[in-house]
């Protein structure tokens, strides 16, 4: 419900959208707004590349959240148009800086050390800022170099009030709107509420780096740095620095120097067993957050930063991802289309059959696009686009699995032009079914099942002990429940009836027909009186059971219909 106290900030959303989204934006949800085909993107038009640089500048004056939220945005080509992803896109590192003062303060309150005392050196200007942070470069008292990110001051309450507003508007407009409703507004946003909280919390930010430094210990050339623990806390987060080149800053030079193909198919196997095995992924991949590192022997490794953003997914929705890859990679449209379903809440006017054939049709197309411009990401977004207008309601999970392979895509083109992320997909798809069955058959997945059969064991003496003084003290009773059980015995009383009439019919055919070789006086139109009299009852009967029992049967029809009006 909105709140009076937020006036001025719905306005200010209001007159946003209004402004841009309105004539900008594909809010229609039609799917033929994102087209999978291998054609370069046409020339931007001046007018919308303007507006969609001022909506970005507009967005960056409203504040970190808004800022968030544009970053977000320019991984959404299902809604955003190519001019504002390209502008939105300068949100993920031009942004304004905070000063070193308060740099220094919030440090020095959170690890209660002066920073001359805990750093060798600690330099003032910032290496990078962001939306809810910034990273300083400094050296430890040991000579370890490192990078500190602190959190911004006040940014916590900021962006809690803000997505406070954001919530109601989103009820609102889900409440009132069959579009909000369709795209899950309220669903998406509780899902960047949680990123957003878990992103404001450096602590748990070390806690996912830690966790997918295990997950991905297989994996040698990704690499992730390690976190000094020490001088951590939930507003500043000290970890190793690691020098390389950020994707986005490659050259076509050097990607020609440097064969990064094997790079690529690293980096999607290791996505793929984050998603599909571990249920746990770092989902900002964009290319200022995916660093390449040059080793010795002219070897290389792939570096990620900023866990921030971090999602999760059961076991069960697992299983419905890699169905779905699977499906996409080997062009099965109805499998795809059946994952999509199962993972999805359906509405009422959902229509399996319409749903199967557009899904089928959308894989179809993937899969004759060029290998340049293949987008597993976009076909997701796509096909969740097609799932709105047909009554299914897709989790967020899925929108941010669809973001996550949209911004890798990016990174894996950027190290290999000619990546076909489909045929990665389709040679791991062996070695990742492996591992999801040693994971399902790991012996902890059994200890509950372990627990109930031991109870069981226990209980059966003393309860087959019951059953039996029971049996014989003749108290033993079976109690059957029956819904609407006057329905079923009249039901079963008709059929009784109508098979009771029939045996008689047949009895009085088969009995005049033997009376029929009986020589006697008695006759009627030359045949025997007793005979004939025999069938003539057996004709009424038959007569009287088929009007029966179509006035029976059309009376229970009209009552049946009454009752569903």
């Amino acid at each position: 419900m909105l709140k009076p106290r937020d006036i001025g900030a719905y306005r200010d959303l209001l007159v946003l959208f209004t402004k841009y989204a309105r004539k900008d934006f594909h809010l229609s949800l039609s799917p033929e707004d994102i087209v999978v085909n291998d054609e370069k993107s046409p020339e931007m038009e001046p007018d919308v590349a303007r507006r969609a640089e001022a909506f970005a500048k507009a967005l960056k004056g409203m504040g970190p959240t808004y800022v968030k939220f544009g970053q977000i945005l320019s991984t959404r080509p299902d809604i955003v148009p190519a001019e504002y992803i390209a502008a939105l896109e300068s949100l993920q590192d031009d942004v304004e800086q905070f000063s070193f003062a308060d740099v220094e303060r919030i440090v020095e309150e959170e690890l209660k050390v002066r920073i001359s005392k805990a750093f060798d050196s600690f330099e003032s200007t910032p290496l990078a800022a962001a939306s809810l942070g910034q990273v300083h470069c400094a050296v430890l008292r040991d000579g370890r170099e490192v990078v500190v990110k602190i959190q911004r001051p006040n940014v916590r309450e900021q962006v809690k009030h803000d997505l406070e507003v954001f919530a109601d508007i989103a009820a609102t407009i889900e409440q009132h709107s069959d579009i909000g409703r369709k795209m899950n507004l309220v669903g998406s946003l509780e899902q960047a509420r949680i990123t957003l909280m878990n992103e404001l919390n450096y602590e748990q930010e070390a806690r996912n780096m830690e966790i997918l430094r295990r997950n991905l210990a297989e994996f040698p050339q990704i690499y992730i740095p390690s976190v000094v623990h020490d001088m951590t806390t939930a507003h500043v987060l000290t970890t190793e620095l690691v020098r390389g080149r950020k994707v986005s800053k490659l050259t076509p030079l050097q990607i020609i120097d440097h064969d990064y193909a094997d790079l690529a198919a690293a980096l999607t196997k290791a996505y793929l067993k984050q998603i599909c095995v571990d249920g746990i992924w770092h989902s900002d991949p964009h290319p200022g957050n995916v660093f390449v590192r040059d080793l010795e022997d002219n070897q290389a490794e792939v570096v990620l930063l900023d866990f921030g953003m971090v999602s999760r997914i059961s076991r069960e929705f697992q299983d419905e991802v890699i169905k779905l890859l699977l499906g996409i990679s080997s062009n099965r449209g109805a499998e795809v289309a059946d994952a999509c379903v199962r993972v999805s809440e359906v509405q009422e006017r959902f229509d399996a059959n319409r749903f199967v054939r557009e899904i089928s049709a959308l894989v179809a197309t993937f899969h004759d696009t060029d290998v340049r411009h293949m987008n597993v990401g976009q076909l997701i977004f796509t096909m969740i686009a097609l799932a709105n207008n047909n009554e299914l309601k897709v989790p967020s999970e899925l929108a941010m699995l669809a973001k996550t392979l949209l911004q890798l895509d990016g990174v894996t083109r950027r190290l290999d032009p000619e990546y076909n992320p489909s045929a990665v997909i389709r040679e791991y798809a062996e070695q990742l079914m492996v591992q999801k069955l040693v994971q399902k058959f790991a012996p902890r997945n059994f200890y509950p099942a372990l627990l109930d059969l031991n109870q069981l064991v226990l209980d059966l003496p003393h309860r087959t002990r019951e059953i039996i003084d029971q049996t014989a003290a003749g108290r033993l009773t079976f109690g059957l429940n029956l819904l609407h059980a006057e329905q079923f015995l009249a039901g079963i009383h008709k059929i009784a009836n109508r098979i009771t009439v029939g045996v008689i019919i047949a009895a009085l055919l088969i009995a005049s027909s033997l009376m029929m070789r009986v020589p006697t006086s008695a006759q009627l139109f030359g045949y025997p009186r007793i005979a004939m009299l025999g069938y003539l009852a057996a004709v009424v009967s038959a007569a009287y059971l088929i009007a029966s029992t179509f006035i029976r049967d059309r009376k229970d029809e009209e009552k049946a219909k009454m009752k569903r009006k």
